[in-house]
């Protein structure tokens, strides 16, 4: 079996496509290499836990377009295949390393260090090894990685994403924590202070960062970039509404265009401080003088 199998591949949900998943990656297409073949990196549309426990899943850290956009410019040469798990859920972890080998011509499989698969997947990983070598397949682990104190996965981003930390996340991730969604019609509150925003519907899959003000870029499709200063949160000082919807708002510094209906990606480049509630909306607006002064000098 594996003299005719000499791709490598990997399989899981890759969130984020942090530096241990790139890792694994690099593996792949080391371990393809090696042997004449090409990579072949597999991975879930929806996560897992949406399919076996929908009101357990998180939110996700990449869209799948997104996902599947940074694992081909990370390895523009590899076979990227989006699996459906609800398709694949019945299916062991013998008869999954069998169809790579039949379909995909793989005959090195590359795991991370908390990688399972197969509706049967078992835990330890000597139990791959021997699959692997029953099927004449070789199976390869990779070590954690570590950037700090901290091992890089998803779970470790999304602690501080919630927490607000997007630095610490960016470090993880080795790029900005972005949001995408569409602009659209807001109540223009941000106007009267001044400070116009875009208001962003975010993509309802994703995990927004904590409420509060931050510092970020932002895109606009066919329009341009602009540095900006983000809030997400209720606006308790102007929206006194006890059911008052999270709101993601950007004042995008220097812009001045149209850009209901555009699509807008929002790269996080740190937190300045917490949402709160100011005892009036002048407050409000000297202290968003203050976050506009951090942010210039930072642009200096």
């Amino acid at each position: 079996m594996s003299g005719a199998c000499a791709n490598a591949a990997a399989v899981g949900m890759f969130d984020g496509v942090h530096l241990g998943h790139r890792d694994i990656m690099h593996t792949v297409a080391e371990c393809a290499r090696a042997r004449g073949g090409h990579p072949v990196v597999l991975t879930f549309r929806e996560h897992p836990v949406s399919v076996l426990r929908p009101d357990e899943a998180p939110r996700l850290l990449t869209t799948p377009e997104e996902k599947e956009a940074l694992i081909r410019a990370f390895l523009p040469d590899a076979e990227v295949r989006m699996l459906s798990f609800a398709e694949m859920r019945g299916v062991s972890a013998g008869d999954f390393l069998r169809r790579l080998c039949a379909d995909d011509g793989v005959g090195t499989m590359v795991m991370g260090y908390d990688n399972r698969f197969g509706c049967d997947g078992p835990r330890e990983r000597e139990a791959y090894d021997e699959l692997g070598r029953t099927l004449g397949m070789r199976v390869v682990h990779v070590s954690p990685l570590a950037v700090g104190a901290v091992t890089a996965s998803s779970t470790a981003i999304r602690r501080l994403i919630v927490a607000g930390d997007v630095a610490a996340a960016a470090e993880l991730l080795d790029r900005p924590y972005s949001v995408s969604g569409t602009v659209v019609h807001g109540r223009r509150l941000g106007r009267t202070l001044g400070f116009p925003t875009a208001n962003l519907q975010p993509d309802p899959c994703k995990l927004l960062p904590a409420a509060g003000v931050y510092e970020a870029d932002a895109t606009v499709d066919g329009l341009g970039r602009w540095p900006a200063m983000v809030n997400i949160g209720r606006r308790p000082t102007v929206d006194h509404r006890a059911d008052a919807p999270l709101s993601v708002e950007a004042h995008l510094i220097g812009a001045d265009a149209d850009m209901y209906g555009r699509r807008m990606t929002l790269e996080f480049r740190r937190r300045l401080r917490d949402e709160r509630r100011f005892a009036s909306p002048q407050e409000l607006k000297a202290q968003l003088e203050r976050d506009m002064a951090e942010i210039s000098r930072r642009m200096q």
